[in-house]
């Protein structure tokens, strides 16, 4: 760059080009700005994630497991889905689908760092897959 108008014009194409990049996909520059920590996109069906939230209530599952963001016995849901989770043995998981599923039908494979595996092993055979499928949407309607 040879003059001061030069460099002007570059920087002026560079943020006008962040600028419609973030337009154009949503995202910033530079990673998520300090966001929700989500590092997927969810896709919720509300009227499973209803279902779920009637199940979860029923099954006791909110004894153990908070929609707010507070500590409980259990990880807390909000925020949950999408997220990168610690486990007990030092690796790091993303809670998807399969890892939601997972943890309630064989919970104690992949405690999150922190909290005891402590929660019932019986789902498994007390929900059937579509009961245990409409949990996992309201989880994911917590990601927010």
């Amino acid at each position: 760059m040879n003059t001061w108008s030069e460099g002007a014009l570059a920087l002026v194409i560079v943020v006008v080009l962040g600028i419609g990049l973030f337009l154009f996909t949503g995202q910033s520059i530079g990673g998520d700005g300090g966001g929700s920590g989500t590092t997927q996109p969810m896709t919720v069906d509300p009227e499973a994630a209803s279902r779920g939230g009637t199940l979860a209530e029923g099954q006791g599952c909110l004894q153990c497991h908070t929609t707010d963001g507070r500590p409980g016995s259990g990880p807390t849901w909000k925020g949950l889905a999408g997220s990168t989770r610690p486990l007990g043995g030092g690796e790091e998981v993303v809670a998807d689908d399969t890892y939601l599923f997972n943890s309630i039908v064989t919970p104690s494979n992949q405690v999150v760092e922190g909290f005891d595996a402590i929660m019932p092993t019986f789902y498994a055979d007390q929900l059937d897959e579509q009961q245990i499928d409409d949990l996992v949407e309201y989880i994911k309607s917590l990601a927010a």
